[in-house]
């Protein structure tokens, strides 16, 4: 319990005001002798630090109600190395054990202990910055750092990530409330509504969403497109009935692209070669943290960069059916968005089909144009690309 222990050093230091001498820890079986309405106090082993703990329950101190839990580390002393204070209303709506501290003001300063089973806590450090004096958001990215068990023999079927699996799965039961609420003020607008779990498209990415608001729906949808000219921009945004951060938590995203029976990936690609990485990064769940991705573009032209900029993976899509392509015809082209863990996509969180349209101009930008020789086509600029 490393982090832990250096938490507790620096309370020691902040709140008591002298620093903890580890080398009296003992044991704590008196503990277990000792009964409290939750069933938490007792003896505890860590996985990861090996050594034994004691957890307190106390309901009520000089005539209050206080649901904390203490901690001792040191075995005779009367008062414990830290308080950590229950969140009550989790208690209430949903029997959820959480115990939480602030050490210092800042993130790294806060520790979380939940109790995964009866007689097993997992204890937790959250990175994300949260309201300081209270438990860190029910969004906060939480990290299981070790996991305490009052039976020593149980943590044989309880690992960190094991624990990590089961917190993420309490969490988000927490968050199920909320999120209904959320979701049917979002079903209130028609856009939502008709394309929940769906990919759009449009030519322009504002056309998709406000900038601004990427936690609110801000445009009508009437600008969304079943069609658009290869030679101009094509973008794309998901929505999703729960945003994929909440629900993935940890996980990063995939998106798959699909035209005439082809199918090219970003995450297959970008483990292809450093070329394709470094046109290809990752992306994490927790940029995807509304019920409306951030807007992407297949290939859309950027103002700033006074240039084109371009999905490669869905590039490559269009390069594998480049010989198909006709002037005046148009193809269907599939978006899916996955959640993707330990190299494998998991669910599709959302997808969308728009029909391309090859047209004179798109055959010019894709294929050069012949009157211009000394410039070339997005299909040539891509085989150089690919040849590297």
């Amino acid at each position: 319990m490393k982090k832990m222990k250096m938490i507790l050093t620096v309370a020691l230091l902040f709140v008591y005001g002298f620093q903890m001498n580890a080398q009296i820890k003992g044991n704590f079986d008196a503990f277990n002798t000792e009964k409290d309405e939750l069933g938490i106090t007792g003896q505890y082993f860590g996985k990861v630090d090996k050594k034994s703990f004691g957890f307190r329950f106390v309901k009520e101190a000089d005539g209050k109600i206080v649901n904390e839990l203490h901690y001792f580390e040191k075995k005779k002393s009367a008062e414990p190395q830290l308080k950590l204070s229950m969140k009550e209303s989790y208690y209430s709506k949903n029997k959820v054990k959480l115990f939480y501290a602030w050490v210092t003001s800042s993130a790294a300063g806060y520790v979380e202990v939940i109790e995964v089973e009866p007689g097993i806590l997992a204890q937790i450090s959250q990175s994300s910055e949260s309201a300081n004096g209270g438990p860190a958001t029910l969004d906060a990215k939480r990290k299981v750092v070790d996991v305490m068990a009052k039976d020593q023999a149980k943590l044989e079927a309880w690992d960190v990530e094991t624990a990590q699996a089961k917190v993420d799965m309490i969490i988000a039961s927490l968050n199920t409330e909320k999120l209904e609420k959320e979701k049917a003020e979002w079903m209130k607008n028609e856009a939502y509504a008709k394309n929940v779990d769906k990919v759009v498209f449009a030519a322009q990415w504002y056309h998709l969403q406000k900038q601004g608001y990427p936690d609110k729906l801000a445009v009508s949808g009437a600008d969304f497109k079943t069609e658009l000219d290869m030679a101009g921009n094509m973008n794309f945004m998901g929505f999703f009935s729960v945003p994929p951060s909440v629900k993935y938590p940890g996980q990063q995203i995939n998106i798959e692209y699909e035209m005439g029976g082809k199918k090219t990936n970003r995450e297959t690609l970008r483990k292809k070669s450093a070329a394709w990485s470094n046109m290809v990064p990752i992306i994490e769940t927790k940029k995807f943290e509304y019920r409306q991705s951030p807007t992407r573009a297949i290939r859309e032209y950027n103002q700033y960069q006074s240039q084109f900029v371009q999905d490669y993976a869905a590039i490559q899509c269009l390069y594998d059916n480049k010989d198909k392509l006709k002037v005046g015809q148009t193809y269907d082209f599939t978006v899916r968005i996955y959640a993707h863990r330990d190299g494998e996509n998991g669910a599709v969180l959302a997808e969308g089909t728009v029909k391309l349209k090859y047209t004179e101009k798109a055959k010019i930008a894709f294929e050069g144009d012949p009157t211009k020789p000394q410039e070339k086509g997005i299909f040539a600029t891509f085989e150089d690309f690919l040849n590297e």
